[in-house]
């Protein structure tokens, strides 16, 4: 019975191997970047007009293309997740560096901290079912 089981888990890690050279180094594939920011509840308001009125706009002239902007209603009400899309890995580095290192960056970072606790970002792929993908 080992034998067969041996077997088995070979043929089940050579099919997970050959079966997907690792998409999330697929470089063609759209990437949806989420950055989740926990805002003190006393500047959710000053938050909500800095990320509409001036960092979202500045994000979107360097090439992030805003998919969703939400906020939870239950639990951490504080927490605002933003979600953009990119055409691929290579255009997300490319949007990042020149935003980071733009003169608009200088000033919106700072405003940033002032109305963040703290940022958790992700890196996401649609499913073959998703609406995005």
């Amino acid at each position: 019975m080992k034998k067969i089981e041996i077997f088995i888990m070979i043929i089940v890690f050579v099919i997970l191997i050959g079966s997907d050279k690792g998409i999330a180094q697929d470089t063609m594939t759209k990437i949806y970047w989420m950055a989740s920011t926990d805002v003190p509840i006393g500047k959710l308001g000053e938050f909500h007009v800095f990320m509409e009125k001036e960092l979202l706009p500045a994000q979107e002239k360097y090439g992030y293309r805003q998919v969703a902007v939400w906020q939870t209603i239950v639990g951490d009400i504080g927490v605002c997740i933003y979600i953009a899309e990119f055409e691929n890995m290579e255009a997300y580095n490319k949007a990042r560096v020149d935003f980071l290192t733009s003169p608009e960056w200088k000033t919106l970072g700072k405003k940033f901290d002032e109305y963040s606790n703290s940022i958790t970002t992700s890196f996401l792929r649609g499913l073959p079912y998703s609406n995005l993908k």
